[in-house]
């Protein structure tokens, strides 16, 4: 009889907490009695491809909205969150509430296998329809990705914004380019997507250019590497950068010779997916803080951590830091953006995509 008396006294308790804490505005009434089951379980667990720098801001300001609810991430590959925690869930271990990842492929295999929770978010109205194209899945960050350039060894009028040129720059300058140019790996998910993405917007003029100026590239690693790369002149210029990651490094003065542009005639936008698992241990805790990553607040956090806010309105302060509504205004509109989406296509037909790829870029 004690223990019952206990626990629906620590409800009250709960419940007069959430209560002194103001329900954002907008949301429905009962949505004090989700804050109030969130403080109660106190904690979320959530897997990501994402370090501290970039969720970290997140992080701390959802703590000032909600101080009583821990946070803890673990840091992980992409594909590896997921495969994890369904070897987990698989043997019956406790395992994240939250998934953050830019792994396109693993995100669809979820949706399929029932691995997210239903979950409607309040903050739905405040987005655009193509941020959550799936129930219970999200966008956390949508990332523009640059060309980027050596800004001493490419000149000045070879520093292209549109694609075409660019690509036609390579095959027409070899003595600037040939064997200078990097890109990711388009055989692996990340490039893959991208590269599929881009394709599909093109159509055969994009496999035109890469069968033309495929062979003259150096594909492979990650943006870090290809930024530094291109710094030191190995590379004369990389195209299908990630934008977040270049303009991270241009604070550290490195635009002197680091120079960038967004695609004029198709700029690739990545998805970073967000959602709660089906099962969450702390799934109160889990709703709250994907509302709050969806709200205001929350993008805001997320241009803080070096990620692309693309909930509209939200304009990031920093001579380095771009809103998705930057990118649009920076392209000439939304038919310039190249959603590098939910595409089941993308799955069903990557090995033939890998397959063309590589053999126009001789891998």
């Amino acid at each position: 009889m004690t223990r019952y008396w206990i626990t629906g006294a620590a409800a009250l308790l709960a419940a007069s907490a959430a209560q002194a804490q103001e329900v954002p505005a907008g949301y429905p009434a009962d949505y004090a009695e989700l804050i109030a089951q969130a403080q109660t379980e106190g904690s979320l667990l959530i897997y990501t491809n994402l370090s501290n720098a970039n969720l970290g801001p997140v992080v701390a300001a959802f703590n000032e909205a909600y101080p009583d609810i821990d946070v803890q991430s673990i840091e992980m590959g992409p594909s590896e969150a997921f495969s994890r925690y369904q070897a987990e869930t698989g043997t019956g271990v406790e395992s994240a509430d939250l998934i953050i990842a830019n792994s396109i492929p693993d995100w669809i295999r979820a949706v399929e296998a029932g691995t997210l929770a239903d979950y409607a978010s309040p903050e739905q109205a405040n987005l655009p329809e193509w941020s959550y194209p799936e129930a219970g899945l999200y966008t956390f960050s949508a990332d523009p990705m640059v060309t980027i350039y050596n800004k001493i060894t490419v000149p000045e009028e070879l520093q292209v914004s549109a694609m075409e040129d660019y690509f036609g720059n390579i095959v027409a300058h070899p003595e600037v380019f040939e064997g200078k140019i990097g890109t990711y790996d388009g055989r692996y998910a990340f490039g893959g997507s991208i590269g599929y993405a881009f394709a599909k917007f093109h159509g055969d003029a994009a496999w035109d250019w890469f069968a033309s100026a495929g062979p003259l590239t150096r594909p492979g690693g990650g943006a870090g590497g290809m930024i530094e790369r291109t710094l030191t002149g190995e590379l004369a210029s990389s195209f299908f950068v990630s934008g977040p990651v270049v303009f991270g490094k241009l604070g550290d003065g490195l635009g002197e010779v680091l120079g960038w542009t967004f695609p004029s005639d198709g700029t690739p936008v990545f998805l970073r997916g967000m959602g709660i698992t089906e099962g969450a241990p702390h799934a109160a805790a889990a709703r709250v803080f994907l509302d709050f990553v969806l709200s205001e607040a929350g993008q805001y956090g997320v241009a803080a951590g070096n990620l692309t806010a693309y909930r509209p309105g939200v304009e990031p302060e920093g001579e380095n830091a771009f809103s998705l509504d930057d990118v649009i205004e920076a392209i000439g509109g939304e038919e310039n953006l190249i959603l590098v989406d939910y595409d089941p296509e993308m799955v069903a037909n990557f090995e033939a995509f890998n397959a063309r790829w590589g053999e126009a870029f001789k891998m």
